[in-house]
């Protein structure tokens, strides 16, 4: 009889786990500072399938931890601050020359790490008070047909 053996393997953080007691806002300040640098060195929310979950674990933290510490330094929720990152792509994306004589609205979105063109478009609206194709127009930039 032959065994089948079933595993997952866990990406490591480069972090090491926070010392235990440590002040709120000491830890704090080391949270942003890892989150920061994980979003600058990795780009983890371009990924449309990013969790807090998945980001607690590479900054060696807890959820309920990152997002406080995202609540309080960040001002807004996890969501809304994985969603602000994904708009500066898709604004360098919008002012990168030619690039919206080739793609599409949904391109944008894929490419800014949206899951589907509805999210990007409700994000877009949000931060700006406009959707994406009027801002395409606005702006003079072509929309691909």
């Amino acid at each position: 009889m032959q065994r089948k053996f079933y595993f997952t393997i866990t990406a490591m953080s480069n972090f090491e786990k926070l010392p235990h007691g440590i002040e709120p806002e000491s830890r704090n300040s080391i949270l942003e500072e890892r989150l920061d640098n994980l979003a600058k060195e990795t780009n983890f929310y371009l990924k449309s399938t990013v969790n807090m979950d998945k980001v607690a674990i590479k900054l060696a933290t807890n959820r309920t931890y990152l997002s406080r510490m995202i609540n309080q330094r960040k001002g807004c929720s996890f969501t809304d601050y994985v969603n602000e990152l994904r708009l500066g792509k898709a604004y360098e994306l919008f002012t990168t020359p030619g690039y919206m004589l080739s793609h599409g609205i949904s391109d944008l979105a894929a490419e800014s790490g949206f899951a589907s063109v509805a999210t990007f478009r409700r994000a877009f609206v949000k931060k700006y008070d406009e959707t994406p194709l009027f801002y395409i127009n606005k702006n003079g930039y072509k929309r691909n047909n």
